[in-house]
């Protein structure tokens, strides 16, 4: 009998509401600390909301949501990442922020595609039944 490695599965929504909590939280810190408020900044809170919108679709299941939202949260990433001058880096607190906002994008995409290879294996939709 093989050895299995026992753990707790957090649900995707939980992993999204979180994430989204995050940026726009961390979004919004960041735009009323820079003095010229640039609208541009308030560009991963309102993806962050976006998110937050689509938890209740995620809690039932609905796949179409579910593959939106990782390519959503993937692209804010992607977008986030974009955003930090990587010639003249130093450890400000923009820099670090942006960095807090990326990571935790690209962990719950990591999260997301791991969730979905394993519903995949299992092949009897048990993976989050206690729930329905």
């Amino acid at each position: 009998m093989p050895l299995r490695l026992m753990y707790v599965m957090i649900h995707p929504y939980i992993i999204n509401t979180v994430n989204a909590l995050l940026l726009i939280t961390l979004g919004l810190i960041a735009y009323f600390a820079n003095p010229s408020k640039p609208p541009t900044a308030l560009m991963v809170p309102f993806f962050g909301l976006l998110l937050l919108a689509c938890t209740y679709h995620l809690r039932k299941h609905n796949r179409f949501v579910f593959h939106t939202v990782t390519a959503l949260t993937l692209l804010v990433g992607v977008l986030v990442f974009a955003r930090i001058n990587l010639d003249a880096f130093s450890w400000t607190l923009r820099n670090i922020m942006l960095l807090l906002m990326g990571l935790s994008c690209f962990g719950a995409v990591a999260f997301y595609v791991f969730t979905f290879v394993r519903e995949r294996r299992l092949k009897d939709n048990t993976t989050y039944k206690d729930d329905l």
